[in-house]
């Protein structure tokens, strides 16, 4: 069963769709997303990256930050102490990057022997990704917008009951008399990017 989309399905999406699809994702901890990186500012070459979030971060200017949960650091996941004092806390609310740019500025140092070749960055703002949506996100989504003007409906029977979600129409004519073999992400997606 194909529970999320995939970047074949991103692909497919124009630009405006896309940034329609960006401005409706609420992203989570655990969200997959795909990133465009530049890798040759010179000749404007991007590249995608998978990548998990990790975290998130709100700026100043209501920027999303979103964190990759590879570089992210072990303890960042354990529980705090319940003995901190308030004046603890006070000063890591304050300012929660300054703990992570004091890691980063005693790392870099330039030398001879510098690498121009592109790292993977640990962090992406969020109107740079795209989210790789799993079956209950697209719902969500279709939820929030009403089901849009998509024909979408979902009836699922048990013994004489019967339960229905959505438009009460039928999805069959798009694909062509293959419905009985269709995944529900791949149904749901199709819903979706009717909506965007």
């Amino acid at each position: 069963m194909k529970l999320r989309i995939t970047d074949k399905d991103l692909a497919e999406l124009t630009v405006e769709q896309k940034q329609n699809l960006c401005d409706l994702w609420l992203p989570q901890a655990y969200d997959v997303a795909v990133a465009n990186v530049c890798v040759d500012a010179a000749e404007e070459k991007y590249n995608q990256i998978t990548f998990v979030i990790g975290g998130l971060n709100i700026t100043k200017r209501n920027d999303i930050i979103l964190y990759d949960m590879k570089f992210l650091p072990d303890n960042l996941f354990t529980m705090p102490a319940e003995n901190n004092s308030q004046s603890d806390t006070d000063t890591d609310t304050e300012h929660p990057d300054d703990s992570l740019n004091d890691d980063f500025a005693e790392d870099f140092s330039i030398d001879e022997d510098f690498s121009f070749e592109l790292q993977r960055p640990e962090s992406f703002n969020k109107e740079d990704c795209l989210p790789l949506l799993d079956i209950g996100q697209m719902i969500d989504i279709l939820e929030r917008k009403n089901f849009g003007d998509c024909e979408f409906s979902l009836s699922v029977a048990f013994d004489d009951k019967t339960f229905d979600m959505g438009k009460n129409a039928s999805l069959t004519e798009m694909y062509s008399g293959d419905s009985n073999n269709c995944e529900l992400c791949d149904i749901l997606w199709h819903s979706l990017k009717a909506v965007l």
